[in-house]
């Protein structure tokens, strides 16, 4: 499977340019001007001049963010993954610390007292409260998504004996019980779960552009929600009219109500989805 290195393109590091800054929701860019004037410094002190944050996992106190020993002076591969250090960053008070020193860490996620931790061979590990920590599942190709009782995580899983497929995606609960939702045909990636903990959001390239799909956590039929009817070859020349742009990522996503989650589109846009209608709709200006 390739990795696809999305540093370059995170809510940490879209605000660096100023086409960005003129697309970001105002709320958003506050958002990551405070982020980075409490995290740079803290990463420098802990880890040395070269450090830097490059990702940010999760909002509010159990954000996390990943740390790189340094930017590469050459452009990665899309098989090539800088290794993280985990530091948590509590938004509310600015405060940070270190969750583990070792640049070996793909991704990580707070699920609820815990800290998930998915390291570069896809060991996803869980590290309780108490420092104990035990291995969860294998096979894990990242996405993490906790949900908001903290009793499982949805993720994508790389090809096994039970999906097929180049990537599913799956719930994870902690006890380590893996069951997959969605694999269809080439990728499904990037799932969200709904606050009920019953609505799982991915994204698929099944049809040739990449759209979201909904299922539950029965591992109900897929549905699309949107890009219906859109072929590949309809998106050469630019987007086309109701062409709804995937996620960067599932760690920019959130809910922002029962049915509605907010994600990064890339490029410093957000976008809001119904996951019931499929209504989407680019989240540009204005408080939040």
């Amino acid at each position: 499977m390739k990795i696809r290195f999305l540093a370059l393109t995170a809510l940490t590091l879209a605000a660096t340019g100023a086409a960005a800054e003129d697309r970001m929701n105002p709320a958003d860019l506050r958002r990551v001007t405070k982020a980075r004037e409490h995290l740079v410094p803290a990463v420098a002190k802990e880890f040395g001049a070269k450090a830097r944050f490059v990702h940010l996992f999760g909002q509010g106190r159990g954000m996390l963010a990943g740390v790189v020993a340094e930017i590469p002076e050459q452009a990665l591969g899309t098989d090539d993954v800088p290794l993280l250090a985990i530091v948590q960053y509590d938004e509310a008070t600015g405060a940070v610390r270190v969750v583990d020193r070792e640049f070996k860490y793909r991704e990580a996620r707070t699920v609820g007292p815990s800290v998930a931790l998915l390291d570069g061979e896809g060991n996803l590990r869980l590290r309780e409260a108490n420092g104990r920590e035990r291995l969860l599942a294998q096979g894990v190709g990242g996405d993490l998504f906790p949900t908001a009782k903290g009793d499982a995580l949805v993720a994508t899983l790389v090809m096994s004996a039970d999906h097929k497929h180049e990537t599913s995606v799956g719930i994870i609960d902690l006890k380590g019980r893996v069951k997959v939702l969605a694999d269809g045909p080439g990728v499904d990636a990037t799932p969200s779960i709904s606050p009920d903990g019953t609505t799982v959001v991915f994204v698929s390239g099944r049809t040739s552009v990449a759209s979201f799909y909904v299922t539950d956590v029965d591992g109900a039929e897929p549905k699309q929600l949107t890009n219906v009817g859109l072929e590949n070859y309809m998106l050469f020349g630019g987007p086309p009219k109701g062409f709804v742009p995937p996620p960067v990522s599932s760690h920019h996503m959130e809910w922002v109500g029962a049915d509605v989650l907010r994600y990064n589109a890339g490029g410093g846009e957000f976008w809001k989805l119904n996951v019931r209608t499929g209504e989407a709709f680019a989240d540009v200006g204005g408080e939040k």
